[in-house]
């Protein structure tokens, strides 16, 4: 997978566990492309199936689509769409470098091509430290310890629940 699509899929894991909910408000044009342009729900699914898989071992008596399902509970897609519009936001990305994110995202050739030239290495890095930055909000973290903890204490009361006959 190009290195756009992986990043993309970081940022959305993250949006899973630290987003800071938002209350609606008008969308821009750019909010507007992000929503369209950007594989929100695929990546959504992808995050919870592989926070799934890594909780599965841990909760073994909890099957696995109850564990999905606790997870969509305290890790909304909501959470991840907010995320994702701060992230891309006209603050953070020039319009031309949205538009670079946006090839890069449709196209895997665009995006290995991309990989390789001076103008998508520093905008990786910028996405990178944007991520990070993200990441290490002290706000964004206790956020994602609160929701995480929630999702561990409803599998270990549903571990612990005797199975239906």
């Amino acid at each position: 997978m190009p290195r756009y699509c992986s990043m993309l899929l970081a940022v959305a894991l993250v949006a899973l566990c630290g987003c800071d909910p938002q209350t609606s408000e008008p969308h821009t044009i750019r909010q507007e492309k992000i929503l369209a342009q950007l594989p929100l729900e695929d990546a959504y699914a992808h995050n919870i199936e592989r926070m799934a898989q890594l909780l599965a071992p841990r909760f073994a008596g909890v099957p696995q689509a109850e564990i999905d399902q606790v997870l969509r509970k305290h890790l909304t897609v909501e959470d991840q769409r907010q995320d994702l519009l701060r992230l891309y936001s006209e603050e953070n990305f020039s319009d031309a470098e949205f538009e670079l994110v946006i090839a890069a995202t449709a196209d895997p050739a665009k995006a290995r091509a991309l990989e390789q030239s001076l103008e998508g290495r520093q905008l990786s890095e910028k996405l990178t430290r944007l991520m990070r930055a993200s990441a290490n909000d002290p706000a964004a973290k206790q956020r994602a310890a609160q929701r995480m903890q929630a999702v561990e204490d409803e599998l270990r009361e549903r571990q612990q629940q005797p199975p239906a006959p």
